[in-house]
């Protein structure tokens, strides 16, 4: 049951991710900065994100399964600073390398809540 809803959350997330990456190519391209350092680092932020996120649903699968509450509080603060360390490498990689554009790499990581907020509304307006 769980396995299901993460995958469901997370192919939400990687639809997303699709759409904020075709609207930023184009901004990219109407301002005439559209280059293949785009498209990496939209891709790297992308790919960033998407672990980040599976990172979580596995954690929380990960300490619901857990009986005791110490550790569960422990394994989700583990998670948290791995999360947090995955993230913050595969950023400082996009942000130092010249072959990613820093603007592409950021936006992507930056997706996720308004990402989450749509498919929640348009949930919403599916059931009513």
């Amino acid at each position: 049951m769980t396995q299901t809803v993460t995958f469901k959350e997370t192919l939400k997330i990687l639809i997303g991710e699709v759409i904020v990456l075709a609207l930023m190519f184009c901004v990219f391209f109407l301002f005439d900065r559209f280059d293949l350092t785009v498209v990496w680092g939209g891709l790297l932020g992308a790919a960033a994100n998407l672990i980040y996120f599976l990172m979580i649903c596995f954690s929380v699968n990960s300490a619901v399964r857990e009986q005791d509450e110490k550790r569960q509080k422990l394994s989700l603060s583990i998670s948290y600073y791995l999360r947090f360390a995955v993230l913050g490498i595969l950023i400082a990689i996009g942000l130092k390398l010249d072959f990613f554009n820093n603007i592409a790499v950021i936006i992507p990581v930056f997706a996720t809540r308004p990402i989450i907020t749509v498919a929640e509304g348009l949930r919403k307006g599916v059931k009513e």
